[in-house]
This record gives structure tokens, sequence and C-alpha cells, in this order.
């Protein structure tokens, strides 16, 4: 390339962005994903306060990640329709908003209530946030940097909201978990409107509203069911959700796939490394959360530890994450994605394994969580990778939607399953004469088991992407 040549190149290349924006965005979509775990050690406090019974507080996690998951590509369309700016501060504002009325809720309905209005604000937040990034960085190297950022925020939210949780209701009081959020809402609000470049919005696409409500209706209906069935197989109500599920989510298929311009891009799933890395995502998801769920009722009811003593035992299982995910691009260097998602399975199997059989050993259990922990990025990263890599480029944006879509739906349904395992099996040993303690060490053991299936299955899943994506062995030369 001549010199001439290049200087046009250079030319033709957007100036890079300041770093500005990225820090808005990384700020708010930091505090979004730090809610899916901060409330995990509070729930104790929060069910003796209120009070509130295991549904509740299984509907507290449940109803953030349910319908955050379930409307990000909605957000994603709003984003597009009405303008990325517009979409993130009105996100930004509700998320806010109900902070606000989940930190003041003086009854489980307005806590569930405030938490799922929470889930809508990070839905709508959260999708612009990551066109934002998209649209912003431009220059090839800043956007890798910005997505390497973005990347890590999940895992960084993760293990600073278990800590954060504990610390804030051991020192305060359960109800500034959600408070807290007020003054990085309003200074994230102030540094936005200054930082975000005016970005177009397209205008001229259907929002979908209904299709967004009907996605949403039916996963409610189906992990209502599921947190039903702890009251008994004979529960009336469990198995009418669990029906109404059925017919809603099969209308939402059939008109999605018939329609010109779906908000779920179901059409996708018939690409074989697509489905597979959906259905790894949602096993991934449901052990991520549900581990931490488990670990923080064992600690604090079995064990008798303050929030913040285990908010602080469940760090080692977060900075294990973080330390692989640092090392997650050598590792996929040397294994291949489905050789290190592979990796990722059998680790979350092992510390799974482990923990079912209803170890009493409060380092023990340290060490389980630190392996499953470990296997979580080795599952996230070459998952999102493979399933976006069969993707079609015009694609890629509702490619990634509904594989978020997928990671978040299963740490919804994980929390109703294994929630619904703990407290039927507490119930049946109660019965039989249990004390609590001994009740709920069975309980957590069995929740355990149920995590363990799922990282078998995540194995089987792992095995066919590995064969899926291992390089065709050379042609050889015939004379």
């Amino acid at each position: 390339m001549t010199e001439a040549m290049t200087e046009a190149v250079e030319e033709r290349q957007p100036p890079a962005a300041p770093w500005t924006p990225m820090a808005v965005v990384g700020v708010a979509q930091l505090m979004v994903m730090l809610d899916s775990t901060v409330v995990n050690v509070a729930l104790p406090s929060i069910g003796g306060e209120l009070p509130a019974g295991p549904s509740a507080l299984q509907w507290t996690i449940s109803a953030y990640v349910l319908v955050y998951g379930s409307l990000l590509l909605f957000g994603g369309r709003l984003a597009d329709v009405v303008g990325r700016r517009r979409s993130f501060l009105a996100g930004l504002t509700l998320f806010t908003a109900a902070s606000v009325l989940c930190g003041l809720a003086g009854n489980e309905e307005l806590l569930v209530t405030g938490r799922a209005l929470q889930g809508l604000g990070a839905a709508l937040l959260s999708a612009a946030a990551l066109s934002i990034v998209l649209a912003v960085y431009q220059v090839p190297q800043q956007r890798k940097i910005a997505l390497t950022v973005w990347s890590g925020l999940g895992v960084l939210g993760a293990t600073i909201g278990v800590v954060l949780g504990g610390l804030i209701v051991t020192a305060i009081s359960w109800r500034w978990a959600f408070l807290i959020n007020i003054p990085v809402g309003v200074a994230a609000f102030a540094a936005a409107l200054p930082s975000f470049p005016a970005l177009a919005a397209s205008g001229s696409r259907p929002l979908r509203v209904p299709t967004a409500a009907l996605a949403t209706l039916g996963l409610a209906c189906l992990s209502f069911g599921l947190i039903r069935l702890q009251d008994g197989a004979t529960t009336a109500s469990a198995w009418i959700s669990l029906a109404a599920a059925a017919v809603l989510l099969t209308v939402l298929t059939l008109t999605e796939l018939s329609a010109s311009d779906p908000l779920l891009p179901l059409h996708l799933l018939r690409i074989p490394t697509y489905w597979l890395s959906s259905a790894g995502l949602l096993l991934a998801a449901a052990v991520m959360i549900s581990s931490s769920y488990l670990a923080s009722i064992y600690f604090q009811q079995v064990h008798d530890m303050s929030a913040l003593a285990a908010g602080l035992a469940l760090l080692p299982m977060g900075l294990a994450s973080l330390a692989v995910a640092l090392v997650v691009p050598k590792l996929v260097a040397a294994l291949g994605p489905g050789g290190l998602y592979i990796a990722g399975a059998v680790a979350q199997l092992a510390g799974a394994g482990f923990l079912a059989t209803g170890t009493s050993g409060v380092a023990a259990t340290v060490v389980a969580l630190a392996v499953i922990g470990a296997g979580l990025p080795s599952s996230f990263v070459p998952l999102y990778g493979i399933g976006s890599s069969h993707v079609r480029l015009q694609e890629s944006g509702v490619g990634s939607g509904l594989l978020n879509t997928f990671n978040q739906t299963g740490a919804a349904l994980g929390i109703a399953v294994v929630g619904t395992i703990l407290a039927a099996t507490v119930r049946d040993e109660s019965g039989s004469g249990a004390t609590a303690a001994d009740a709920t060490t069975t309980g957590v053991g069995h929740g355990f088991l149920a995590l363990a299936c799922c990282a078998l299955l995540a194995l089987v899943v792992a095995l066919a992407l590995h064969r899926l994506t291992r390089p065709s062995p050379p042609a050889t030369r015939q004379t």
C-alpha cells in the first residue's frame, strides 16, 4: 500500500472517541448486574422484617432477572426506534425509581413489584447501553477495549454484589441494598446528558409491545407454577399456571416464526451451534445464581453467620470467576472454545456434585463454590463466542440479544426450581422431626443435586459443541 493510500484510509477512519460515555454506561451496567446478586445475602433479613415467605423471597430474585431477560430484545427495539440516549435515560430513571420502591416497601407485594420494575428499567438501560458502546466506539482498538470492559462487568458486579450486600445489611439495613442505587442513578443521569453524542433513531420499525408482554407473561406463569409446586405436587394453581405458560409460549413461538420483522428471532434456533449455545447459557446461568442463593441460605441459617460473613464466604467464588476471566483468551487459544466449555462444565459438575452430598463444613463449601465459580467464565465466554459466530452479520444484534435472554431466563428458572426443591425438602424433613439446621442442610444438598444435573446436561451440550466447532483435519493430497 502506498503512502497516499495509507493516508486516505487513515482519513476515512473515525476519530477516537472520549472514554466518558463508556464510564457512564459502565457504571450504570455495573449497578444493573450488581442488583442480580446483592439481595442474595439479604434474603433472611428481608424475610424476617417484612415478613416474607419462601416463595416471596424467591420472587425477590426471580422477578428481577425474569423481566430483565425477557424484555432485553424489546429494549433493543426501543433504543432503535426512539433513540439510544432517550432509551438509556428512561431505563435509568425507571430503575432508580423502582429502587426507591424496593427500599421503602412495607410488604412483600410491593417489594416484588419494585423488583419487576427494576428488571424493566434494567432491560431498557442495558440494551441501550450496549448499543451506545457500539455506536460511539468505532475505532477497532477502542471498540475491543470497550467490549472487553463490558463483558467483565457481569463478573465484577456479581462479585461486588454479594460482599456489598452483606456489608450493607450488617452495618445499616437490607433496605439500603436498594436505596444505594439512588445516588448512583442520579449521578449517571447527570453525567450522561453532556457526554452522550446525538445518536439518530430509525423510527421506522414497530415496537411489538404485545409480543414483549406475551413473552414476559408466559415466562412469569412458568416461574410461578414451578414456585407453587413447593406446596405439593397436587397444588392446583401450580398446574394451572404451568398450563397457561405452555399455551402462551406456544402462541408466542407460532406468532414470531411467521412474523416478517420478529422481536424474538427464533429462526436462529435452527442453527445447531446457536441453539446449543442458548441451552448452555440457560444452564450456566441457573448454576451461577442458584449456587450463591443456596450458599447464602446455608451459611446464614445453618451456621448462623451474619450477612457480611456470608458475603465474604461467597467472595472466593467471585474471585475465582474473575481470575479465570482474565486468562480466558489464553485458555481459548490453548483449548479451543469447545474444549474450554467442557472444562467449565466439568468444574461446575465437580463443585455442585460435592455440595450435593450435604457437607456441613464451611471451609469445604467455600472451596467447592470457588470451583463452580472458576467454571462460570469458562462457560459463558465460549458460549457467547460460539453462539454469535455462526449468526449472519446483519443479525448480530438480535442474535446476541436472544442469547442474553436465554441467560437471564435460566437464572430466573434456576431460582424457581432450586428454591422450590429447598422449601419442599425443609418442610418434609421438619415434618419428620429433623431440626431446622439439619432440614436446611438436606434441602441445600438437594438443591445442589439439581444444579449438578444442570451441569451434567451442560457437559453433554459442551461435548456436542466441541464436536461441531473443532477444526476439520487438513485434506491429504493424493498423488
